[in-house]
């Protein structure tokens, strides 16, 4: 009986995934002639007979699982206004949740049931879901302002290994692999990002430069936060954020394995095991593990070798939905491919980037423990409590040479080594509310309580090397560093925020009105230890941050946004007369579209934005001690993107973002802006299709690009624009996923861009990448 039962369950499973997929089943008829606006009315009965009743009355394809509303009584329903808001009226109550169908109308669903399927990132190029990135509750769609999100779908098959491989397809970001002073780091908007990871700060908000860092394979999707959003990070990030969101247990018996190799020795292997360990589904477990060797990186130093381990539980009913997890890792990876502007002609060495400069194990490490967790209860109907933490340890080792020039203008290499051990700890607590007042108005509100704190301390080699380059040829001969061991703590830092804040979120005829605000405490203390240690410095702050949106649905596929927010930044330097000085502030605009195409399986986002810092520290040329709050830079810009299916079995991801950046205030050391591209374009496309019983297969092509862009702040040094060419095949047969990529097809020399002339990143030339993958049940 137990065996049945088990297949009974699966078979439902099976046949609801059809139903949400394909939007057609059995038991609903629609009337030739549907009810007027407020006409919709139906008396308490079966559960069956009144959605029959609705999408009658509505004329609107109304379909669900008959197992999931077996024995269910509806609630009454007097003149509703539309079949969504019917069937909301009718199953208030009793476990059931209404979806839109991917080809239209709408699907009843058991709340329970849903936790069998995996979420929608790991299937789909095109994301709707609300997110941790937002406290309403709202779907991607329904968010007042731009925000991009790339899929664990498209990581996969564009066979990313790290987080800058995965931003390329970001527009308005730039990202910066591992250099030879910290891990990776990237900004948005031209603003540093720090990065958050399921919608909490981690270690490199507080000085621990490691970027969001996460292996692939327990990424769910990377959530590109553009514009200031202190209402989620407090203070700092400026420009806009990075939200890593790792994956979660589902109640889906499924255990995934796959097998990468390609250039440079690349060996790698995951494992993704996950199912429901109760019988009522409600309790399931995940477990990923990956492990990755490289002989070395394609710059010819140390290869990325790395593990992760990364156990998480979920328990999911018709009220709650927890989830635990931790995720255990360790990677080293050698500094990527670069080379330096010639200080006298100001122009790029042309030299083999498959060679080190000057030594070939020059290498960063990054160990990280997280712990997490992320909770939802529904009190009682329409309020929620949602409380979500997290733990994060960070040890940062860098073991490489800064190369530049002497005062003396001899290219030489400095060799010492850093380490950067930090740690971090996140909490954000909040009710939300969600309410009727009347039929045709709909508010939701959230109040919260946001902590975190954090610590750094940063430690440097014993030993201090100058070494004098002869050339940076490829003839030259190599050094093989003795790396000397590390002191003791030279800097140490902490930090706290905690924050109150408060949205509201009014829906009422077609328009979304959004407002919030966030009072914000932030406090700082540091100690050197060069000579002895010194006093502990101490220092405090407040702000408050608000920011708006509205979304008006001039269509059923159309929709014109606008929002506001405003960011700020702490800053301790005191004036001349002891004076501390103001917060650093940006303030951010935006309007666009945001339109549905084909059946709502594609999206296109359109925006403008203006987005101005004020209060940045400006110094007195006539007197250095003399020091004055003014306006610091602005970015004006148009960003577009677009995510989903095209036509039956052709997908596409694309964004460009155009950006005109300006700095308010010019001086003798600083008149432009490094390191930001005016352009940033992507386009990443697949299609795929059947090719006989059994078997399917298709081929992608991706197109990542970005304009010049100044290397030093006096406009001196220019990095020329790139563009890089990727294609890649798939082929599914017997249960096997078979994926071979050529990455830079045409081995074109791309340098990154950078904000220091005796750094200029040099992209990956032509490499192959092969990837077998099996679902074993």
């Amino acid at each position: 009986m137990k065996i049945r039962a088990k297949l009974h369950g699966l078979m439902s499973g099976a046949a609801l995934g059809l139903i949400v997929t394909a939007g057609v089943t059995a038991p609903t008829a629609v009337a030739a002639q549907s009810a007027g606006p407020g006409d919709i009315t139906v008396p308490a009965m079966a559960m069956d007979r009144a959605l029959d009743m609705i999408g009658r009355q509505s004329g609107e394809n109304v379909n669900f699982d008959p197992d999931a509303v077996k024995g269910l009584k509806s609630q009454p329903v007097r003149n509703a206004r539309s079949a969504k808001q019917a069937i909301e009226r009718a199953i208030k109550g009793s476990g059931l949740s209404v979806v839109p169908a991917v080809q239209g109308g709408l699907v009843v669903v058991n709340d329970i049931v849903v936790t069998a399927r995996r979420d929608e990132a790991e299937t789909s190029v095109l994301v709707r879901q609300a997110t941790t990135s937002d406290r309403n509750g709202l779907g991607l769609r329904n968010q007042p302002r731009n925000t991009q999100v790339i899929t664990a779908k498209t990581i996969e098959e564009q066979q990313a290994l790290n987080i800058t491989d995965i931003l390329r397809n970001a527009g308005g970001v730039s990202a910066l692999g591992n250099s030879p002073n910290s891990g990776a780091s990237y900004t948005i908007r031209g603003f540093a990002a720090s990065g958050l990871v399921n919608g909490l700060t981690s270690s490199s908000q507080y000085g621990v430069s490691a970027g969001a860092d996460q292996p692939v394979a327990n990424i769910e999707r990377v959530e590109v936060l553009k514009g200031p959003d202190a209402l989620l990070a407090g203070f700092g990030n400026l420009g806009g954020n990075i939200n890593v969101v790792t994956k979660k247990p589902s109640a889906e018996e499924r255990l995934a394995v796959s097998f990468d190799t390609g250039s440079f020795g690349l060996v790698r292997g995951v494992i993704d095991a996950n199912n429901a360990i109760t019988a009522d589904n409600k309790l399931s477990a995940r477990v990923i593990a990956s492990a990755q060797t490289m002989d070395h990186n394609y710059g010819g130093y140390t290869g990325d070798k790395n593990w992760l381990f990364a156990p998480t539980l979920r328990y999911k009913d018709r009220l709650t939905d927890i989830v635990v997890g931790a995720s255990i890792n360790e990677g080293t990876s050698g500094i990527g491919a670069y080379t330096l502007f010639d200080n006298k002609t100001r122009q790029i060495i042309d030299r083999d980037p498959s060679v080190p400069i000057y030594a070939a194990n020059q290498g960063i490490k990054i160990d990280t423990k997280r712990f997490y967790f992320d909770a939802t209860r529904q009190i009682v109907s329409g309020v929620e409590l949602v409380v979500r933490g997290l733990h994060d340890q960070t040890l940062l080792t860098t073991r490489a040479a800064n190369t530049g020039y002497s005062r003396a203008g001899v290219l030489v290499a400095d060799t010492q080594g850093s380490q950067q051990d930090g740690s971090a700890n996140s909490l954000d607590a909040f009710l939300r509310i969600k309410t009727h007042i009347g039929d045709g108005l709909k508010a939701s509100f959230n109040v919260g309580y946001n902590y975190s704190d954090g610590s750094a301390a940063q430690r440097s080699g014993l030993v201090y090397n100058r070494a004098v380059l002869s050339s940076l040829a490829a003839t030259a001969p190599l050094t093989v560093i003795p790396w000397s061991p590390f002191g003791k703590v030279q800097i140490q830092t902490t930090g706290k925020q905690e924050g109150v804040y408060g949205q509201a979120l009014i829906e009422f005829w077609k328009i979304k009105i959004l407002g919030g605000v966030r009072k914000n405490w932030f406090n700082t203390t540091s100690q050197t230890f060069f000579a002895g240690p010194s006093a502990v410095l101490s220092q405090n702050k407040d702000g408050v941050s608000p920011s708006g949106g509205i979304i008006f649905d001039a269509t059923d596929t159309l929709s014109i946004f606008a929002n506001y927010a405003r960011g700020e930044t702490a800053t301790f330097t005191a004036a001349k007369d002891g004076s501390i000085l103001p917060n650093v502030i940006t303030n951010n605009k935006e309007a666009g579209v945001k339109v549905d195409l084909f059946g709502k399986r594609a999206t296109i986002n359109a925006s403008y934005f203006d987005i101005q810092q004020d209060n940045i520290i400006l110094r007195n040329p006539a007197d250095p001690t003399d020091l004055f709050p003014g306006p610091g830079q602005r970015g004006r810009g148009i960003d577009l993107n677009i995510a989903g299916q095209l036509l039956p079995g052709w997908a596409v991801l694309a964004s460009f973002t155009r950006t005109k950046y300006a700095l308010l205030s010019t001086n003798a050391l600083q008149t432009v802006v490094a390191n930001q591209p005016r352009d940033a374009y992507s386009v990443y496309s697949t299609y795929r299709t059947r090719i006989a019983e059994g078997v399917s297969g298709g081929v992608s092509g991706g197109l990542y690009g970005r304009s010049s862009s100044y290397a030093n702040l006096l406009g001196q040094y220019v990095v020329p624009a790139s563009r890089q060419i990727d294609t890649n095949a798939f082929l599914s047969v017997s249960g096997f996923d078979f994926n071979i990529g050529i990455r830079n097809i045409f081995n074109r020399r791309n340098y990154g861009s950078t904000s220091i002339f005796t750094y200029v990143p040099v992209s990956e030339p032509r490499g192959v990448r092969f990837s077998i993958s099996k679902r074993l049940f």
